[in-house]
């Protein structure tokens, strides 16, 4: 005997149309690294015949989309290739999509006599879009000044349904930090004055200056030294991780993303580095950090992770003398340090740091060829450090 689809019980049905349809997993990486994930909703299945296609768009509809309108054809690119926001659709078919919870209207005045260009999200990666503006906004100073917003949410299946409270906080609180617009209002039925209040509170908080992210990146990295002394190392590398957080440099696993560069380049007029740059006291951060994650991650004797932040760090100095894009440290490497030498850099001291545990892990992993190169670094940008000149001379011409 042969069953049917339609022959399985309902509650069988229901989780096979949700593993289908549902966002998670629907959800394809790119091929290409500076491109971001898309989703593409198997919905062929609502062609079956009439009783899968009313069973299975009932599940479908459990998604939560947000549509972004703006006028700016250009715009669409930016949310995907600089905020790396995952997409739905874009162009006629995101305009046309009408059951979204969220609609996001972001012009100036009189733009939209130029055009439409929409976007479809989920609610899943809302939070992306709204720091990929937060960000924008922090990089190009007075942009939101130029800029209109209106919210307006709605229960795109029932008309005037109230949406439960705990789903206007996710479709709304992320634009807390979304501040210093031109015009900003929130529409819809049922719109909880709770939830509104909760949202202009967040947004009337002023962003912290690049000096206040600059002491609370110092000081989360100093309790992470003091952690790392009294044998904490995860929460100590977690300090770290918040360090770089703090300094809108955003680490997930192995990917570090650098936000909000413009907003460093000023002086400091208070603080650790008062008079100094800040690009250049948020570099010397960074670079002090990086030394600081491999030295966590040698004392969890996680040699694979230590060596990984070691060696992305390292080749990304070398490519800025060299130029060269080599994607390994490599056996040689005297020439090219030997250039840097006499070189004064951010974080000069610590990148010395950084060479010498890279070199640690690299001989935990038994990568031999790349010890002598990475003690070599060490011994130029570390010159009095008796122990790292006593590996030096042991290791020979």
């Amino acid at each position: 005997m042969t069953l049917r689809f339609l022959d399985f019980p309902a509650e069988i049905r229901e989780q096979i149309y949700s593993e289908v349809l549902s966002t998670t997993n629907s959800i394809v990486d790119s091929d290409c690294p500076d491109e971001p994930a898309r989703y593409e909703y198997k919905l062929d299945i609502l062609r079956a015949n009439h009783q899968i296609y009313r069973e299975a768009k009932k599940i479908f509809q459990d998604n939560i989309f947000v549509k972004i309108t703006t006028p700016w054809p250009e715009a669409i690119g930016h949310i995907r290739s600089e905020g790396k926001v995952p997409t739905v659709t874009t162009g006629h078919k995101a305009e046309m999509f009408r059951d979204c919870h969220l609609w996001v209207f972001i012009d100036t005045p009189g733009a939209f006599s130029h055009g439409r260009y929409s976007l479809l999200i989920t609610l899943e990666d809302l939070e992306a879009f709204t720091n990929m503006w937060h960000f924008s906004n922090l990089n190009h100073l007075g942009l939101n000044a130029h800029l209109r917003l209106k919210l307006t949410i709605q229960d795109p299946h029932v008309p005037d349904r109230k949406i439960p409270k705990a789903l206007q906080n996710r479709l709304l609180l992320p634009f807390g930090n979304i501040k210093e617009l031109d015009n900003f209002s929130v529409h819809g039925s049922k719109l909880l004055p709770s939830i509104e209040e909760a949202l202009n509170k967040e947004r009337a908080i002023p962003d912290p200056s690049p000096e206040q992210c600059i002491e609370s990146a110092c000081t989360l990295k100093d309790a992470g030294n003091e952690s790392l002394k009294v044998g904490s190392y995860q929460k100590a590398l977690q300090q770290y991780i918040d360090a770089f957080e703090a300094i809108h440099i955003h680490v997930s696993g192995r990917v570090r993303t650098i936000h909000a560069e413009g907003y460093y380049i000023r002086d400091l007029t208070s603080g650790t580095f008062k008079g100094q740059r800040g690009d250049y006291a948020r570099m010397v951060l960074r670079v002090q950090l990086v030394a600081n994650v491999i030295l966590a991650y040698l004392k969890l004797e996680d040699f694979t992770e230590a060596y990984f932040w070691g060696k992305r760090s390292v080749l990304l100095f070398r490519q800025s003398v060299t130029g060269d894009e080599n994607a390994e440290i490599g056996s040689g490497g005297v020439e090219w340090l030997g250039q840097t030498r006499h070189m004064r850099f951010a974080g000069h001291d610590a990148m010395g740091r950084i060479f010498y545990r890279t070199a640690l892990a690299a001989r935990a992993l038994e990568k031999t060829a790349e010890v002598k190169t990475l003690i070599k670094g060490a011994s130029i940008y570390l010159p009095n450090d008796k122990t790292i000149q006593g590996e030096m001379e042991a290791l020979g011409p």
